[in-house]
């Protein structure tokens, strides 16, 4: 069953958008560059703006018609939506600001219990803290906790990284991913940030001007020339799936397995002992720039994680290489065009993919 379905049409001067999506649960990441419709497209799903033409259904309840003459208000359409900027209540305490989303949920229809999502998130240092005194990553925590409290059934999300460092980023991303896990909860993630998106999700909605370019496996969109020319330049990523299997600490290491990879991998212990047991799952994040290509295993060699795959497609953009690499899984890399002529690398030929534990980062 999808948890939304829609197809809408908004016409604002001379830009037009005219959407057809159908989204399941798990976390999609809505991509595309500045002007291609995302703030619109998250405007009409939550209500703030409303379609010419088109209609909407969340879990199979019909919000949305405009044949029909159906537009429930915002209020009553059970979205969760957390603002760019947070937009919390100044003059309320973190406490109040959280529970202030509980006032519209039904008695005894609370999906979320306020302890429960305030230990997950956190936020118990918190509680009765102003807005003014906390940092942007905890006025994201926050602003999250509070939609979630609203028992909503999609959780949209417009640019919640926008506002934050690095740092701060990488903290706020965990979050997401354990609530989507948790509570089983649809999220929409918009960003004009791939490598955030991907930290995220491999799923993924592309936009331009106003129409869908794609909606898929991130892997699976890339093979396409107009969608990878929209992802390149925001900066592409390997995103992977592996399971804790072990913990090297003499060494300082963890050990990761995929059960479609032919080897385990190894990671920075640190990067994983302080949030993951043996047996968890976990995302991981490799750039494309970070692997090497060789043609056989290299023994006695630092890099320690060693690949063997199959080249499944050869993208050639402005003098750099993509390859596509099957090694179980699909993993992306980048090399030279002098590389690719040296090695004579074709559709087909068996490679090594060699990266580094360190140039692994973790994303829980």
């Amino acid at each position: 069953m999808h948890a939304l379905s829609a197809h809408l049409k908004r016409k604002k001067g001379n830009f037009s958008l005219d959407i057809e999506v159908d989204f399941f649960r798990g976390i999609t990441g809505v991509f595309g560059p500045s002007g291609a419709g995302k703030t619109t497209l998250m405007h009409l799903l939550v209500g703030l703006e409303k379609p010419d033409e088109g209609f909407l259904q969340i879990d199979d309840i019909l919000l949305v018609d405009t044949v029909k003459n159906i537009n429930e208000p915002a209020r009553n359409r059970k979205i969760g939506y957390v603002f760019q900027e947070g937009r919390l209540f100044p003059h309320m305490t973190v406490r109040k600001n959280l529970l202030f989303a509980t006032k519209y949920v039904p008695k005894g229809k609370q999906v979320i219990e306020f302890a429960e999502l305030v230990n997950l998130l956190e936020l118990n240092n918190l509680l009765e803290k102003r807005p003014k005194q906390l940092s942007g990553g905890e006025k994201q925590r926050v602003a999250i906790g509070r939609a979630l409290l609203s028992s909503p059934k999609l959780l949209l999300m417009d640019e919640p990284f926008s506002s934050l460092d690095v740092k701060l980023r990488r903290q706020i991303i965990p979050y997401l991913i354990k609530i989507n896990r948790k509570f089983n909860i649809p999220m929409l993630v918009v960003s004009h940030d791939l490598p955030d998106l991907l930290s995220l999700t491999r799923e993924l909605f592309l936009l331009k001007n106003g129409r869908v370019l794609g909606h898929g496996n991130y892997l699976d969109l890339i093979e396409q020339e107009n969608m990878f020319d929209v992802m390149r330049g925001a900066g592409l990523m390997n995103v992977l799936q592996f399971k804790v299997d072990a913990h090297d600490k003499e060494n300082g290491l963890s050990i990761l397995t995929n059960k479609d990879a032919s080897q385990e991998i190894s990671i920075e212990r640190e990067m994983v002992s302080d949030c993951c047991q043996i047996g968890d799952e976990i995302n991981v994040s490799l750039r494309p720039e970070d692997i090497s290509l060789t043609l056989e295993r290299i023994p006695n060699i630092s890099i320690r994680n060693q690949l063997p795959g199959t080249i499944m497609k050869i993208i050639e953009k402005d003098n750099r290489i993509y390859c596509l690499v099957d090694v179980g899984f699909k993993l992306l890399v980048s090399i030279t065009h002098a590389s690719l002529l040296k090695m004579e690398l074709t559709k087909g030929k068996q490679v090594w993919c060699l990266f580094k534990s360190m140039a692994l980062q973790t994303n829980i």
